[in-house]
């Protein structure tokens, strides 16, 4: 049984699992022939790791296309190992399998108790995010002010004037006019004496989800802890994205460490340097 921890070429089945820097096992990923392989294979690795079944919770399930793939081994995985990445997982597997003759496998998608926990949180976060949004279709005048730089725009109905940071007096004009008017800001307070009808605030990303952030752009792990400095007004997607950008200009240019160059971004991106 233990056969199944041993990397090798194989021709039934194959795990891949996402470890943590402690090595524990937070994601299980099975690809089979058949769904009785799958099942099969699935118990075997946990008996075989002295994993619990109940640690787990299976997220996903089913047929997937091969797409003309001749072998699934972790370099043709490479979306799971990005994925796995930014959650900081590394991927492993127990070796390669060949598929040659067959269309799609059957797999089985599992993960930690742990790692749902987060899932759920970040869903809860853009739920709540959107439900707020939502007021916007309501057509009155509101004062959006938006720390993590959301994109509302989908939300604007027909006929509202959008404006990011006005002058106050051209804001009173509109509203004295009688026109709907929404205004994004970062600095609420310079509007608090219009008559706006709805005010939704939306919180600056924190450093885990700023840190997301900036690891989906750079396609790796990125320590949250880099980015703790960073007032709220500067904890949105736009310097998520500018500082991803600072760090692969200056990786090009000096060749230095992906943590030091970030923390040199932070720095140039407030105006330190």
């Amino acid at each position: 049984m233990e056969d199944i921890l041993v990397p090798k070429e194989r021709r039934d089945a194959v795990v891949f699992i996402g470890v943590d820097r402690g090595e524990n096992v937070e994601f299980v990923k099975v690809y089979a022939v058949s769904e009785e392989v799958a099942a099969r294979t699935l118990e075997e690795f946990f008996n075989a790791k002295g994993l619990f079944p109940s640690d787990f919770f299976l997220v996903d399930k089913g047929v997937e296309s091969l797409k003309g793939k001749g072998a699934i081994t972790t370099r043709s995985e490479t979306g799971l190992s990005a994925k796995l990445s930014r959650l900081g997982l590394r991927l492993l597997s127990n070796g390669v399998l060949y598929t040659e003759g067959l269309e799609s496998v059957y797999q089985l998608t599992l993960v930690s108790e742990r790692l749902l926990g987060e899932f759920q949180e970040s869903e809860k976060a853009k739920r709540s995010e959107l439900t707020k949004l939502k007021l916007l279709t309501l057509g009155e005048s509101t004062l959006v002010e938006n720390l993590r730089d959301a994109d509302i725009t989908a939300y604007l109905p027909e006929g509202v004037k959008f404006l990011r940071e006005p002058p106050v007096e051209r804001v009173a004009e509109l509203l004295a006019a009688g026109e709907t008017v929404v205004v994004e800001t970062k600095d609420a307070g310079r509007y608090e004496r219009l008559g706006f009808s709805i005010f939704i605030r939306i919180p600056p990303l924190s450093p885990e989800e700023f840190a997301e952030a900036v690891s989906e752009e750079l396609g790796f792990r990125v320590d949250p802890g880099i980015f703790e400095r960073l007032p709220p007004h500067k904890r949105g997607y736009y310097s998520a994205k500018a500082i991803a950008r600072l760090a692969k200009k200056l990786r090009v240019r000096t060749g230095r460490e992906w943590e030091e160059l970030l923390r040199l971004a932070v720095r140039i991106h407030l105006g330190e340097v």
